[in-house]
């Protein structure tokens, strides 16, 4: 199974499960030091725009912007099905990781969405408790409605 989440919620030394960074920066920022798969980082162009357009244009365009720059230049060429298999196949489980926390607008988000639209599986954004347990949390909802409806358009 796959799921999603940010580096400050897990136990990255945990080596039950198989983490994975999708950040542009590979986590370097938190000393993440694990697999990466940079296929699924965003492109720092539209990500520049993005965050440059931060409390000048709504947060609802700015964020639509991004999801659907996000699906034009990374999603669009790649293999839903291939990617998901690519990580079910570990055992250990496979947690994707970014920087946002789980109800904050993220790419991981946008992967997550992708993945379910596509393979019909669930992709759980998760945090970790003390004894190590994954806990599933929720993530917005909106962005896998506004994929969908992205996708059917192209």
């Amino acid at each position: 199974m796959i799921f999603t989440s940010c580096y400050d919620v897990c136990n990255l030394q945990d080596v039950r499960y198989n983490f994975c960074s999708i950040s542009g920066d590979r986590g370097k920022k938190v000393n993440f030091n694990g697999n990466y798969y940079r296929e699924l980082a965003p492109k720092k162009a539209f990500w520049e725009i993005w965050h440059k357009n931060i409390e000048k244009i709504s947060g609802n365009d700015n964020n639509r912007f991004y999801v659907e720059q996000y699906w034009k230049q990374v999603l669009s060429s790649l293999d839903a099905n291939e990617v998901y298999k690519k990580f079910d196949s570990f055992e250990p489980h496979t947690i994707l990781l970014c920087y946002e926390k789980h109800n904050d607008f993220c790419h991981r988000h946008i992967v997550s969405a992708w993945l379910e639209l596509a393979t019909r599986e669930m992709v759980p954004e998760i945090e970790q408790d003390k004894a190590g347990q994954l806990i599933i949390v929720e993530r917005p909802t909106w962005i896998k409605e506004y994929l969908q409806q992205i996708v059917e358009t192209f």
